[in-house]
């Protein structure tokens, strides 16, 4: 999915979670695990923003993506490898995007 802005993002962001943020959920491309930006901060993660970019296995001491393994990975939406195809796009300024994790579904991981 392509998001044409940051707004368009966090409208559909809040139309499948709510406005609290702490429970907006994502799904790492790589190995399928879903976290909440509130699973990024009780790990101590330093931003949010890592929930969108990042796999929560970076925080838990997981390594490469296993096959079947979806408890998490080192994976990030940004770095040497890149992302896979199965990702989302949001566009940030004129000729600018950021790769990003898909949301999860929001039946997805327990409830919201």
């Amino acid at each position: 999915m392509k998001y044409s802005s940051v707004e368009e993002w966090k409208a559909e962001a809040k139309r499948r979670f709510g406005g609290d943020m702490l429970k907006w959920k994502f799904r790492c491309p790589m190995c399928g695990h879903i976290a909440s930006v509130q699973d990024f901060k009780d790990v101590g993660a330093k931003s949010p923003n890592c929930a969108y970019q990042e796999c929560l296995g970076r925080y838990t001491g997981k390594g490469s993506p296993e096959k079947g393994d979806s408890s998490g990975c080192n994976w990030a939406a940004y770095g040497l490898f890149g992302i896979p195809a199965e990702h989302d796009t949001v566009v940030v300024g004129p000729d600018d995007m950021i790769d990003i994790y898909p949301f999860a579904d929001v039946d997805e991981g327990g409830a919201v």
